[in-house]
């Protein structure tokens, strides 16, 4: 049995989320389980929740030999032969994570990611945050666009909302949301590209706004109210094949800008904000790249809730992470520069990188309900075997990026980053 704790994020002073909650380690230590735990004021339980759920307190990391996490450990506290689980950020070759990748690969440790973790039968994520980065996403980029309204003195119920963190769960959040009118004043038309789990919790924000819905037929036509939106759309409404066929999404997905290319430029000034969700890799086309965004610089929306965060991704503008203390800056189509804070010389983006944070207790609590089931799993591994016999189930085998210093086969394409 691997000595187990629950370490502190250091991600930022908002980062209070949790992997495993109160309840669950009480669940686990029921079972016979043995969990500890690393001191932390900011964790949105605090420690005494979990002495009192039986965990052992206080204990530091640098003794144990599973360590749980949410975002990934600082590179200087992984210890020889540790087991890490977190979301490491290194799975797409994350040039700013490749220091923290190879410490693994010197200290012959072992990581495990949160993002590959998938229902066999469906596929789908089965721990993940998705909603929550949604709401959250969707919610900062509502009120970027209402501060930055309120410049000009147009005016808007969003001039009001605040950042999500200040509601503190998702239910006191949506009954605020719902006293807003958004028929009156300056009209919100806002474009959801996405239709996932973070694309669904943006809809909802949209929803609880009291929003009407224009459906992507009506949208694409240009058949549109006078007052305020939401639409959404998918890559199938966005991208279109090279050579004129018919639009595949298998394919799409499989071939990305090989066989397909974005056809965004055709729905610019139809919408003042965007809320962009999906997962972006470089295999696929982008959407507003620097030329585009020059060659339709009137048409651009006011507001990028750039909720996906792929910094110079899809979306170029987005040239850096932005956080809740500071959450947005303005981007200059015409200089190219990223200015902080929210400005009328240029489209502003929303790109906070940890979104779900601002939802610690809803985001925990969710995660920590799938985590119960994998924990025992990982602390019952046996590494003193090779990582083909070392007793993992195939879901969290092949969420495994490092084994004891080698990448594991599924992650070998990793050394070309290194």
């Amino acid at each position: 049995m691997l000595k187990t704790i629950i370490r502190k994020e250091h991600k930022n002073k908002w980062e209070k989320r949790a992997p495993l909650t109160p309840k669950a380690v009480k669940t686990l230590t029921e079972q016979g389980l043995t969990i500890e735990l690393e001191p932390c004021d900011i964790r949105i339980f605090s420690d005494q929740e979990y002495q009192a759920a039986g965990a052992i307190y206080p204990s530091s990391p640098d003794q144990a030999e599973f360590v749980l996490g949410i975002k990934e450990p600082p590179v200087d506290s992984i210890k020889h032969g540790q087991v890490h689980l977190a979301f490491s950020h290194t799975i797409k070759g994350q040039e700013y994570n490749m220091p923290l990748l190879q410490k693994f690969l010197d200290e012959e440790a072992t990581l495990f990611d949160y993002e590959p973790i998938v229902d066999p039968a469906t596929g789908q994520r089965t721990i993940a945050f998705g909603r929550y980065a949604g709401i959250a996403g969707a919610v900062d980029s509502f009120a970027v666009l209402g501060e930055k309204l309120a410049q000009k003195n147009r005016a808007t119920p969003l001039s009001n909302l605040k950042m999500t963190h200040t509601y503190g769960t998702v239910e006191h959040l949506k009954q605020a949301l719902g006293q807003f009118d958004l028929s009156q004043g300056e009209p919100i038309r806002a474009l959801v590209v996405g239709t996932g789990k973070v694309g669904k919790g943006s809809i909802e924000v949209c929803e609880w706004l009291g929003l009407p819905k224009v459906s992507a037929k009506d949208f694409l036509a240009g058949n549109l109210p006078e007052g305020s939106f939401y639409a959404v759309l998918s890559s199938r409404h966005i991208n279109r094949r090279k050579d004129g066929g018919d639009f595949s999404m298998t394919e799409f997905v499989e071939k990305g800008a090989e066989l397909y290319e974005s056809t965004f430029d055709k729905v610019l000034g139809k919408f003042n904000i965007l809320l962009q969700t999906p997962y972006w890799e470089e295999m696929y086309p982008k959407h507003l790249t620097k030329e585009r965004m020059k060659q339709f610089k009137d048409k651009l929306p006011l507001v990028i809730g750039d909720i996906s965060c792929d910094i110079n991704g899809s979306l170029e503008c987005t040239t850096k992470a932005s956080d809740t203390d500071n959450p947005a800056f303005t981007y200059n189509v015409d200089t190219e520069a990223s200015t902080d804070g929210i400005s009328w010389d240029g489209v502003t983006v929303m790109s906070i990188d940890n979104l779900p944070c601002e939802l610690p207790i809803d985001a925990s609590n969710d995660f920590s309900k799938a985590l119960t089931t994998y924990a025992p799993q990982i602390m019952t591994m046996d590494l003193s075997k090779p990582f083909a016999e070392c007793g993992l189930p195939k879901d969290l085998a092949d969420a495994v990026i490092v084994y004891k210093g080698q990448l594991t086969p599924n992650y070998e394409y990793l050394k070309e980053f290194l």
